[in-house]
């Protein structure tokens, strides 16, 4: 908003200059503030200085906003930050359990659960399945149905083709 100088207020600075070296012609009135109040010159000043103080820490703290605030995150991407350290955590938590179980790393991908209980049920289920003995019938792997070879050393000699020629 523009303003207009009036009889209290100097047209610019060299004519107030003038005045104070040579004294006003006319004597300053003081100004009103809305609650009734009046102001010298002197306190004016003072509080014009306070103003401007004011206002430049207000711009700093806006200059210092405006610098957070292009440094900081948009919620997207602190989401997408969030949801990877989630499976990363996920992922340490199922080689804690296959080591602890001793399951190969095969089988560690494979530990699934949606918290720590369930995987680590899940792993116990592995675990018991793959350290499980296998309960077979004990001959040891030989199929019965083969005809035995001889043990005789003079049978086992005949079996030997001769192929002379």
């Amino acid at each position: 908003m523009e303003t207009t100088p009036t009889t209290s207020e100097p047209a610019d600075d060299g004519q107030a200059r003038t005045e104070a070296a040579n004294g006003p012609e006319e004597p300053a009135r003081p100004e009103e503030q809305g609650d009734g109040q009046e102001l010298d010159t002197d306190a004016l000043r003072v509080e014009l200085k306070a103003v401007r103080a004011e206002a430049a820490r207000y711009r700093t703290k806006a200059r210092e906003t405006a610098e957070a605030l292009k440094a900081a995150r948009s919620p997207e991407e602190f989401q997408a930050v969030a949801e990877r350290a989630t499976e990363l955590e996920t992922e340490l938590h199922r080689e804690r359990l296959a080591r602890r179980y001793r399951l190969p790393d095969a089988l560690a991908v494979r530990i699934a659960g949606a918290d720590e209980d369930a995987r680590e049920a899940d792993a116990k289920t592995l675990a018991e399945l793959f350290h499980s003995k296998a309960g077979g019938m004990g001959r040891g792997g030989l199929d019965p149905s083969v005809t035995s070879a001889p043990s005789d050393p003079g049978e086992l000699a005949a079996s030997i083709p001769r192929a002379r020629r």
